[in-house]
């Protein structure tokens, strides 16, 4: 049974994935006194007893997988977009400290040629999560591409 896995959705919308202890299995434990045990009674019409490699390996959007009854985990695009677009702010937020201390040296320097490009990456910046590389991605791997890509264009500014 140590190929095995429980997984169900959980109550908030997220795949959860319970992995067996040899410890349990070994003390004469089965998956389905742990499925009991272990996945709330309410979550249990979604729960569903599978073979360990069903379980994506890439965790990138994690709290994008989804299941139901009877399959094992996939990853909920629209979900997925929202998270890549989480991912970008987390990465945009030290860029944004980083340009508003270059436009404050740039207004005491009087340069207005350099506030002017300041002014456009900050756009660039928060723009990035409208990207349409996020968007209009219509596969997980096309969304992880574009996300890497304009995480990249943002650190770059």
């Amino acid at each position: 049974m140590a190929d095995k896995r429980i997984v169900y959705q959980g109550e908030d919308g997220i795949a959860k994935v319970v992995i067996p202890a040899p410890k349990f299995l070994a003390s004469g434990g089965t998956i389905d006194d742990l499925l009991i045990k272990c996945v709330p009674e309410n979550c249990r019409d979604s729960a569903d007893i599978v073979d360990v490699d069903t379980i994506l390996s890439d965790r990138t959007f994690r709290n994008s997988w989804v299941t139901s009854k009877g399959k094992s985990v996939e990853v909920d695009l629209d979900k997925a977009k929202e998270e890549a677009k989480i991912k970008v702010r987390q990465i945009r937020t030290p860029k944004f400290q980083e340009l508003d201390i270059l436009y404050q040296r740039a207004i005491e320097e009087n340069n207005s040629d350099k506030q002017a490009q300041i002014i456009a990456q900050k756009k660039t910046a928060r723009d990035a999560t409208a990207d349409s590389k996020i968007t209009s991605a219509d596969s997980v791997a096309k969304l992880k591409e574009g996300m890497e890509a304009v995480i990249k264009e943002v650190q770059d500014l």
